[in-house]
């Protein structure tokens, strides 16, 4: 499945970091949300863009998005490197890929990391449709922070 702007935002209900339990629809009524799918934590790659992301996280902010990060690794795994990031967003747990097959999220063949989550960004806005989406063509292909801020800022 291949998801386009316009299309609307596949629900779906994870575990997080941060709360019990994390429904997309229902965190949508705060506002806008920035969906980060990325590869797994503490891999170099992850580390690294996410540490950029971090640091400029307040401009991502002042464009009224809340961004969350998620992938199948572990919940105390997600806890572990939110903490070791200082991360100030929450991470979330698709236990069985779910959500990222339903987002098509996934690596494809030919790569070492084939089946697992994909690096992806969704702009989802508070009615569910999808505005911006950054996919990364193959796994080493990292996202660009301004892009993805550039991004954002001519969908909203």
């Amino acid at each position: 499945m291949t998801l386009n702007v316009g299309d609307k935002a596949p629900d779906f209900t994870v575990t997080s970091t941060d709360r019990d339990s994390f429904n997309l629809y229902e965190q949508l009524k705060d506002g806008p949300i920035l969906l980060n799918f990325y590869v797994g934590d503490f891999g170099i790659n992850c580390t690294n863009y996410m540490g950029k992301f971090i640091e400029q996280y307040a401009r991502l902010e002042s464009t009224g998005v809340r961004m969350v990060a998620i992938n199948n690794d572990s919940l105390d795994s997600h806890k572990m490197f939110k903490d070791r990031l200082g991360a100030p967003f929450e991470f979330l747990h698709d236990a069985a890929k779910t959500a990222a097959k339903e987002y098509g999220a996934i690596v494809g063949p030919g790569f070492m990391v084939t089946g697992f989550t994909n690096r992806e960004f969704y702009l989802i806005d508070k009615d569910g449709i999808i505005r911006f989406i950054w996919r990364s063509p193959e796994p080493k292909v990292l996202p660009e922070f301004d892009d993805i801020i550039k991004g954002i800022e001519s969908s909203l």
